[in-house]
């Protein structure tokens, strides 16, 4: 009887310390059929247009007096082919672990940035929004960073978020250089930002900025500013947005100004429109050693502006039907382009039309 009360108690003990830990395999699977014009019109199967598929990982675990364990560890995933989105590594979206509690939460390891986090919540960071086609340092070259340590601030406001950030080196192959995680003295790479963001009942709203090291002395920086309102009426949700990046030397600054307005048509059906200027503009990246692909000071007419349109069908909360239209007017020196689609003739509109599904997990 003894023995069998021993029994008990040892898997009752085990059951408790299993509850207070758990891990969730989660995803998103997108994929879509597209028509994109560049120097050429291209019809394909593409992958990622309404959200970035995935596969990922995620766990926490009560380590008792409010104290917790958390980590992530997230995959890109091209529905398209099946692959890796990135050959170099195989968690390209995130690999953190962090403690979280009464002081907050403090992450390490690879994460969003704290800008792009809040460029892809507010305005979306595929390749049919504005700040991917603009070629912004937060919606496409420092998306994400390596090395970083982040720290979020307890709610001290009901809705608003604080957060810093630092990296050691945010990623050799953005910088084109050895950096300061392997030569001392070399200060290629180090990044901060900063981020504070509000959104209670129908207001949001923030601000957010990152200032990266692009030399070994430290001299020459790359930073961008994203700031952004929205006001949800019910019939319809308002925002407004501002990006501002900046690359040191006889480089343009780059600005976007945008308006979008999202309208639930039906309880499930939902459709935005968005449009955005951009000055300071030039085209596609074609090397991430020169982050975002600045014109020179001197270069006039360097304008575009960006017209975004989308449906949404909900057929539950996890799988979603769309259509998504983007058409990019680029001035005599820019040749930004929908989707990445090589663009080499400047002064040449582009345009998108895609049609697919998503489904969540």
């Amino acid at each position: 009887m003894k023995k069998t009360v021993l029994a008990l108690a040892a898997i009752a003990a085990s059951s408790a310390a299993f509850a207070q830990s758990s891990v969730t395999l989660y995803g998103v699977a997108d994929a879509s059929v597209e028509s994109v014009k560049g120097d050429h019109t291209l019809t394909r199967v593409s992958s990622d247009n309404l959200a970035s598929s995935r596969i990922g990982f995620k766990g926490v675990e009560d380590l008792g007096g409010g104290l917790k364990a958390n980590f992530v560890l997230e995959s890109g995933v091209k529905i398209d082919t099946g692959a890796n989105n990135n050959s170099s590594r195989f968690f390209d979206r995130s690999a953190w672990v962090g403690l979280s509690g009464g002081f907050g939460e403090a992450r390490i390891g690879r994460q969003d940035s704290l800008i792009g986090g809040q460029i892809a919540g507010a305005i979306g960071a595929q390749g049919y929004d504005e700040s991917v086609i603009a070629q912004t340092l937060g919606g496409v070259t420092y998306r994400r960073i390596d090395n970083a340590l982040t720290y979020f601030a307890p709610a001290f406001v009901p809705g608003l978020t604080l957060a810093a950030q630092y990296s050691t080196a945010v990623d050799n192959a953005v910088t084109g250089a050895v950096n300061a995680e392997t030569t001392y003295g070399n200060n290629a790479g180090r990044a901060y930002g900063f981020l504070a963001n509000y959104a209670n009942g129908p207001v949001s709203g923030g601000l957010s900025y990152i200032h990266v090291n692009t030399d070994a002395a430290g001299n020459i920086e790359n930073t961008g500013l994203f700031a952004y309102g929205a006001y949800d009426f019910g019939v319809a949700k308002l925002t407004a947005y501002y990006n501002a990046d900046d690359r040191d030397g006889n480089f343009d600054d780059r600005n976007v100004y945008g308006l979008r307005v999202a309208v639930p048509v039906v309880s499930n059906v939902t459709l935005t429109a968005g449009y955005a200027q951009v000055r300071g503009a030039k085209g596609t990246a074609t090397s991430t050693a020169t982050p975002g692909n600045f014109n020179a000071k001197s270069t006039p007419d360097d304008k575009a502006s960006i017209l975004t349109l989308k449906a949404q069908y909900d057929l539950s909360k996890r799988t979603a039907l769309y259509a998504l239209y983007t058409q990019v007017y680029n001035d005599k020196n820019t040749n930004l382009a929908v989707a990445s689609v090589p663009l080499t003739v400047n002064d040449k509109g582009s345009r998108g039309l895609a049609v697919g599904v998503r489904h969540s997990f």
